[in-house]
């Protein structure tokens, strides 16, 4: 019987979770017997990706939940008969939801962002809004302050914590956590995309998932109280030296990701999806009241 999930270190969870997914993963599928399991960043336009996701399956088959609930209430992946067909949420490598995922075939995904854009999104977005718990964390200083302040995981090298086991834990060396975030997405990760290549990325999920359906229109995008172009060079330094081994993952998937749209992808194919979602935009602009 394997050790329950919560007396276990959050390294042995992630050792535990990156073996299970290995044995299951699949590069692609078109069959209705492969869960689909994405695991969202926190603003890399996961939600946007959630939906497309979310429209080519039907309404019973998809699940939404992020890892604190599912903590409070893990019986809910046993509250079908038939697995949930796609998976999406908030949850870490080293989190409960892959231990208790049916022993069937997975395509497990994730989207990585620029770490700079990701860190001034995420200030932007409790800026403004009032009922998020950090709100007052943000609200009447600086963005350097708010970031020396730390008062998430998410602004210091988020995304490799995230990957690497680390996120809940003191900081560790950079070197250690980099090297194991991207043995694990190398290992437990069917696809990793990146939100600079938004279209592209989904391209290539509808060629190895079979979607139907990849026109979107943007969700949840944060206020920007502060542009990306009005960053002083001294805001800009301080979100790079907090994000190195971020900027480090980040620039290997993203050559990663140009090499796969360069090899299965054309020119014209991209502008055409783009040319056609830009029309089937305007079109649902006009029905709407």
């Amino acid at each position: 019987m394997k050790p329950q999930w919560g007396s276990l270190t959050d390294q042995q969870n992630t050792q535990n979770n990156v073996s299970t997914l290995q044995q299951q993963l699949v590069a692609e599928s078109q069959n209705q017997d492969t869960q689909v399991v994405f695991s969202h960043v926190p603003k890399t336009a996961g939600t946007s990706l959630e939906n497309i996701l979310a429209k080519n399956f039907r309404f019973a088959d998809v699940l939404h939940i992020n890892a604190p609930d599912l903590n409070q209430c893990p019986q809910l992946l046993e509250l079908k008969r038939s697995p949930f067909k796609l998976i999406c949420g908030h949850h870490p490598i080293h989190g409960q939801l892959y231990g208790l995922l049916p022993a069937i075939k997975t395509f497990h995904l994730t989207m990585l962002r620029n770490p700079v854009d990701r860190v001034l999104s995420y200030y932007n977005y409790i800026q403004g809004k009032a009922d998020h718990p950090m709100h007052e964390h943000a609200v009447g200083i600086s963005l350097e302050q708010f970031i020396e302040n730390n008062p998430s995981p998410e602004l210091h090298n988020g995304q490799v914590r995230r990957f690497s086991g680390y996120l809940h834990q003191a900081p560790i060396d950079e070197t250690v956590m980099l090297e194991k975030a991207m043995d694990t997405l190398d290992k437990a990760f069917s696809l990793v995309l990146t939100t600079c290549h938004f279209d592209e990325s989904l391209l290539l999920l509808q060629q190895r998932l079979g979607l139907k359906d990849i026109f979107y229109q943007r969700h949840n995008v944060s206020t920007p109280f502060l542009p990306r172009a009005e960053l002083s060079t001294t805001q800009l330094e301080c979100i790079t030296a907090h994000n190195q081994a971020d900027i480090q993952l980040f620039e290997f998937i993203k050559a990663r990701c140009q090499q796969l749209i360069q090899a299965e992808l054309s020119t014209s194919q991209i502008k055409q999806f783009q040319q056609r979602n830009r029309q089937w935009q305007t079109l649902l602009n006009q029905q709407s009241p």
